[in-house]
């Protein structure tokens, strides 16, 4: 039996990363607008193909009132130390046609990010590992290159003590994580 399962596990992992690398190229090519199709070797028959669902028509009127200075669709950079929320609302904001999203995962990596993305709106966390949210959304919106860029808090609870740092910063507003499709609906329509 030991044989066995070392055989089948070797068997398992010598083809994985080509399912891997099968698996990245269908998920760049549905972000990308396109169609994937994944068939299994052992089932010829079984098949996933799925379009990228496409915004809805208010999301694009409020994205479209969001163009940053080249005309796109908006650039949102999420700064967030919780790298799996900050990667999973980055992914729900371009499926979902929201903009193209930037993620920073301290304070110091927002600000270098920043100056090279030129964003539109941040998200930001308010309690980063480097420095305060506050601190960072108060250097951003001091730069030249980003004077129209609306700033929205990122926290984990409804008290908001810091509501003057807030006001001082520029944050308009604040959403509570995680961040609900309803939130994001309001916020960009």
């Amino acid at each position: 039996m030991r044989n066995f399962a070392v055989a089948s596990w070797q068997q398992f992992t010598d083809r994985t990363p080509a399912h891997w690398a099968r698996l990245r190229s269908a998920h760049r090519e549905l972000m990308a607008g396109g169609r994937a199709r994944l068939t299994s070797n052992s089932r010829p028959a079984s098949r996933v193909e799925r379009p990228v669902v496409r915004p809805r028509a208010s999301t694009q009127s409020r994205a479209q009132g969001e163009l940053g200075l080249r005309g796109h669709m908006p650039r949102i950079l999420i700064v967030d130390n919780d790298v799996d929320a900050a990667n999973a609302l980055g992914s729900s904001l371009q499926a979902a046609g929201y903009g193209e999203a930037r993620v920073a995962h301290t304070g110091a990596s927002a600000l270098a990010l920043a100056i090279k993305f030129v964003p539109t709106i941040l998200l930001i966390d308010l309690e980063l590992p480097d420095m305060s949210g506050y601190d960072v959304a108060r250097h951003l919106s001091q730069h030249p290159q980003l004077q129209n860029l609306r700033l929205i808090a990122l926290t984990a609870n409804n008290e908001h003590p810091g509501r003057e740092l807030a006001r001082e910063a520029g944050i308009e507003r604040y959403l509570i994580k995680p961040v609900s499709a309803a939130d994001l609906d309001e916020l960009f329509t």
